[in-house]
């Protein structure tokens, strides 16, 4: 019966001991400041965060494919790399389809990487940086005080050489300020934040 007894009581200090960590030890969310939103955010900002733009290694069309004009601005950022000296480009015939096709030379083997994309392989190129400017519009939710949404204010700045020669990117003008909606929340005893709306004009 002893035994019994002790095993018990072990069992309610334990319980007690489990509760009094639900209570105490864990960590509880104060109410969502401005400044806290900003806090959490920087954890995750880069410093200098390089913006990428791409072009397909090879532009091609057909009758059964006709030229659009992501083509054109495609063969025209492959032929502004070319007189660069970071591509040679050959142009090519098979029937009626008509291809220009891209290849990296020494020049551009350091500044010039490759990917996957929706039109085949494709060249990548570092074209700038994105600056954060900091939070703004921040609100709180009325009824949960851990709960609010804020805009992400941002530009793009420092081009590199190969800004102007990617004339495939799309809506990157430079010191044009730019915002990402986001909401923050308390789950699972930490912050967490949501990008809601990823880019949009200010």
């Amino acid at each position: 019966m002893r035994r019994k007894a002790s095993q018990e009581n072990l069992l309610l200090r334990l319980i007690a001991f489990s509760l009094f960590l639900l209570a105490f030890g864990c960590p509880k969310g104060e109410p969502l400041t401005a400044q806290k939103a900003e806090e959490i955010l920087r954890g995750y900002q880069f410093g200098n965060e390089p913006i990428y733009a791409e072009v397909p290694q090879r532009v091609w069309w057909s009758p059964k494919a006709p030229q659009d004009a992501y083509d054109v601005k495609a063969l025209e950022t492959l032929r502004n790399l070319e007189r660069a000296g970071y591509l040679t480009v050959t142009e090519s015939h098979d029937g009626d389809t008509t291809s220009y096709t891209g290849k990296v030379t020494d020049k551009g083997f350091t500044l010039i990487g490759t990917a996957p994309s929706k039109r085949g392989p494709c060249f990548r190129a570092t074209i700038c940086f994105k600056k954060y400017d900091g939070l703004r519009d921040f609100e709180r939710h009325p009824t949960e005080p851990t709960t609010g949404h804020g805009n992400l204010v941002w530009h793009y700045e420092r081009p590199t050489p190969m800004y102007e020669l990617f004339t495939t990117k799309i809506d990157k003008e430079l010191q044009k300020p730019y915002a990402s909606a986001v909401s923050f929340y308390w789950k699972d005893h930490g912050w967490h934040f949501d990008v809601m709306v990823k880019k949009s004009a200010v």
